[in-house]
């Protein structure tokens, strides 16, 4: 791969804090090798646009210059998505055949997306290539935090489907408190809300994928993780139903400005806010 892969953006050596800000839905590039004669619809080609998490970028990606460390990948989730199991994926007598999960390879009504079908050992080079690295660096990233201050926290940082969030605003997903300190949800909690935002935690769907669940080991690593989902369509002036038509056109929503950037203060007094907390909770 490139060698920009995966992308690293590190803060300032004297503005360094604990946070390792992880951003698995963050590209929205396809594969280098794949070109525009190789998906089974012209439009199809849009979907490398369509999976990645909408402005996600515009809220997370330059966290690294107010403290935080950013982890994130070039390339959309549909080709490799890096928040799920590395087993997670549909096949049949040697040939992949997956709605969902690590790769995709079919549409939600099992119409294939490629012209060539994608084999076992395709998906086996894939995986090395692209999601292993991102796991090397989490686990690599981490272990110097942990190694600097004693302990890391883990933000897994995304945007959210309108049509599947629904009216639920912000979520935070810790599995049920089980990959923080529950002191730590409840102060990203408290600055949203205070920034007028609607906030539930743990919502079914949300609760933390396979990085959280992964590293979010408070006791045994000194991992504190949660994820955090917040609504897209706070983020445009597009409506949902337009959202998804004029994605498929291979359009691009226009932003709403003044969310995004409420949304970006929240996360700046997350980053500021969240090493003070851990620090008051024992055994940590």
């Amino acid at each position: 791969m490139e060698p920009s892969f995966p992308i690293v953006r590190h803060p300032s050596p004297g503005n360094r804090n604990p946070v390792l800000v992880s951003v698995p839905h963050y590209g929205t590039e396809p594969l280098p090798h794949i070109t525009c004669d190789d998906y089974s619809e012209p439009w199809f080609e849009t979907f490398a646009y369509g999976f990645a998490d909408t402005f996600v970028g515009d809220l997370y990606g330059e966290l690294h210059e107010h403290g935080a460390t950013v982890l994130a990948t070039p390339f959309s989730r549909m080709f490799v998505d890096v928040n799920r199991r590395r087993d997670d994926f549909e096949h049949h007598d040697g040939e992949v055949r997956s709605r969902r999960g690590v790769v995709r390879t079919h549409t939600m009504r099992d119409v294939a997306i490629f012209t060539r079908p994608l084999g076992l050992a395709d998906v086996e080079a894939r995986l090395q290539a692209l999601y292993d690295p991102y796991y090397a660096a989490l686990e690599h990233l981490l272990g110097q935090l942990r190694h600097a201050y004693g302990y890391a926290i883990l933000l897994d940082g995304h945007t959210g489907s309108p049509r599947r969030m629904k009216d639920h605003q912000v979520i935070i997903g810790t599995r049920h408190d089980a990959t923080c300190a529950p002191q730590l949800a409840a102060a990203v909690a408290g600055i949203f809300t205070r920034h007028g935002f609607e906030v539930h935690d743990n919502v079914s769907g949300y609760t933390g994928g396979n990085i959280v669940a992964t590293f979010g080991q408070p006791q045994t690593r000194r991992v504190h993780a949660l994820q955090l989902e917040i609504n897209a369509s706070l983020l445009m002036t597009t409506s949902r139903d337009e959202f998804i038509a004029q994605v498929s056109r291979g359009g691009i929503p226009e932003k709403a400005e003044a969310n995004i950037a409420r949304v970006r203060q929240c996360l700046r007094e997350v980053l500021a806010a969240l090493p003070s907390v851990l620090a008051t909770v024992r055994d940590v």
